[in-house]
């Protein structure tokens, strides 16, 4: 049998790391060396052994009593390999179920005999129930310190029980433990010896490995993209489904689309790979592919969008209210996403929800996010991870989650209850009353490489044959639209995003619209293009950093030279050449007249009636 992967959680106090220490222990797996430090520490500290200093690294943590981070325990008995994790609070049991289906197959849920089921119980089964966890098993531990251990286990096991069911997730085994004087974990002992149940540790061994679904739609997440010579290697983990050799693809968000010539299963070469394979893909074609995306067969799309309702469980110190800023991770993909409004919170004690204007620490709650970028998700496909998502605030988990739903939608607070209006005069229409169509012809390359003299000599030559022409230049677009944004990547990002959102308008009410960016980064540009329904050419205009500097009169290239200038293309940021623009204007040796005549005669083809 394969390996199993198993988190451990529970209230704070349940035991889970003492049964973790205590099975270390009785599976042989501590030193003699070790359990004598172990019994030391504890008579220095005044306080019984307590088993669970095996996996505490830190001192801070024996002084506290508590764990701090989660641990990973490999086990392997007779019968089975299990890797154990320790998810001693929300943060590392969100690490754990968000980090992708194939991190954990099973739960074991620590219950105190002396407490029962907390909020914080609540909490974490409701996270179980949304990561499609269907069974799990239950440790009721502490039985030792009970006057009647039996009538005391069967009334939580009967609460449990009950409990679990209610959120259509099955308790596969429900055991009695005492953990510290290792009590049915691995073997029997005297505080359970009423017991004639398998233990802890044959209940675990006895678990199947959740398998996927062959029949699954595809979902391949990406996590990289390698160039090794010629060759260019998609690099990511099939989540669900199967891919073979010659299959379409499509990527979302974006939705480029090639067909598989290579598939590697390192170091093999493959034909094909199934759900939790690592692979590496290469293309018959050169598409754009970004860190983050989703491929699938052309006939089973995930759901794409902007706007996403989702149910969460906030961590973060300050509450959670409407315009806050978050960076959300949704499988390798990161972005910034707003929380537009915040639906209701779900007491944990009836799971009904009331309606709330901010998240506190410890609440879940169901939260309208909006993201700056399309996303691609699997609200209802419970084979999928890609609907599983953690919040960072500042770098911290502060909420993790699941998508519930998905809609395109404008960006900004209330967003979701903003429907577009669709024009009642068709891009058809105004092509035949203004004699061309709109379209978008974006211009990209070094600072200083001739973009804008090229865009606004283009303009005129348009204007003058009556085309409905227009110019986006991003310096003037910095004075305005996008004054608020500085150079960051993030502020690049958004800056290439409005840009792209206005020529998008303009183009969709029949202009020829000239974009005069640097756009350095290729995503963004694909980006933009998905933003451009109504037409979208990639204009590269090349030109070697020598001569750019040479003709820069603004004296940013010496600045930046000099550290005056930070994040300046081509000195302190990177610029990311288009692999297959449309057109390319090489200016370093040709004239503007000859480049924007070229640039001319390209957009009078492409705008053409019936085109």
């Amino acid at each position: 049998m394969s390996a199993l992967r198993v988190v451990m959680f529970g209230d704070v106090d349940a035991g889970k790391s003492t049964i973790l220490g205590r099975l270390m222990l009785d599976c042989g797996y501590v030193p003699q060396a070790k359990i004598d430090e172990m019994e030391r520490s504890s008579e220095r500290r005044g306080v019984p052994v307590e088993y669970s200093f095996l996996l505490d690294a830190f001192q801070i943590e024996r002084d506290q009593a508590i764990t701090l981070d989660a641990s990973r325990i490999w086990l392997k008995t007779a019968n089975r390999e299990i890797v154990f994790v320790d998810a001693p609070g929300h943060r590392e049991l969100i690490r754990n179920l968000v980090s992708g289906a194939s991190e954990v197959d099973a739960a074991v849920l620590v219950i105190s005999a002396e407490e029962g089921i907390t909020a914080q119980t609540r909490r974490q089964a409701l996270f179980l129930q949304w990561f499609g966890f269907t069974s799990v098993i239950v440790a009721i531990n502490k039985l030792d310190l009970s006057a009647e251990p039996q009538r005391r286990f069967e009334e939580r096991a009967g609460e449990i029980d009950a409990f679990l069911r209610e959120l259509g997730i099955a308790p596969t085994a429900i055991v009695p433990v005492a953990a510290r004087a290792g009590a049915n974990l691995a073997r029997s002992g005297p505080a359970t010896a009423w017991w004639s149940g398998r233990t802890l540790l044959a209940a675990i061994e006895a678990l199947e490995v959740r398998s996927s679904d062959p029949g699954a739609p595809l979902r391949i997440v990406v996590q990289d993209i390698y160039r090794r010579g010629s060759a260019r290697w998609i690099v990511g983990r099939v989540d669900c489904g199967r891919v073979a050799r010659g299959d379409a693809l499509t990527f979302w968000p974006l939705r480029t689309s090639a067909r598989v010539a290579r598939i590697l299963r390192w170091p093999d070469e493959v034909e094909s790979a199934s759900a939790g394979a690592a692979v590496a893909l290469e293309l018959d074609e050169r598409i754009f592919v970004d860190r983050g995306a989703v491929a699938t067969h052309d006939d089973c799309s995930p759901t794409v969008g902007h706007a996403l309702s989702a149910a969460l469980l906030w961590l973060g110190e300050r509450p959670a209210r409407a315009g806050m800023n978050l960076r959300m991770r949704l499988g390798t993909l990161e972005i910034a996403v707003t929380i537009a409004r915040v639906e209701e919170t779900f007491d944990p004690e009836d799971g009904r929800g009331r309606p709330a204007e901010e998240v506190v620490a410890g609440d879940v709650a169901a939260v309208t996010l909006v993201a700056r970028e399309t996303i691609a998700a699997d609200p209802a496909l419970a084979a999928s991870s890609i609907s599983r998502f953690v919040l960072l605030d500042e770098g911290r988990i502060v909420a993790g989650g699941k998508v519930r739903a998905l809609a395109s939608a404008a960006r900004g607070e209330g967003a979701t209850n903003v429907v577009a209006a669709h024009s009642n005069v068709g891009r058809e229409e105004r092509g035949a009353r203004n004699g061309h169509r709109g379209y978008v012809f974006w211009l990209t390359g070094l600072p200083s490489a001739g973009k804008s003299t090229i865009a606004m000599r283009v303009e005129r030559m348009l204007f003058d044959r009556g085309r409905h022409a227009y110019v986006l230049d991003g310096d003037t677009l910095r004075t305005t639209l996008n004054v608020d944004l500085g150079f960051s990547e993030e502020e690049r990002r958004e800056n290439v995003r409005r840009t792209a959102a206005l020529a998008g308008i303009l183009a969709d009410a029949g202009t020829a619209v000239i974009t005069a960016l640097i756009s350095p980064y290729a995503v963004d540009r694909e980006r933009a293009r998905e933003a451009c329904a109504a037409g979208f050419a990639e204009v590269y205009v090349e030109c070697d950093l020598a001569t750019a500097e040479q003709r820069d009169v603004k004296g940013h290239y010496r600045r930046a030279r000099a550290g005056e200038l930070d994040r300046f293309t081509g000195v302190s940021s990177p610029y990311e050449i288009p692999e297959r623009p449309d057109l390319v204007l090489t200016t370093t040796g040709e004239s503007v007249e000859a480049s924007a005549a070229r640039l001319f005669e390209f957009i009078e083809r492409t705008i053409a009636p019936g085109k």
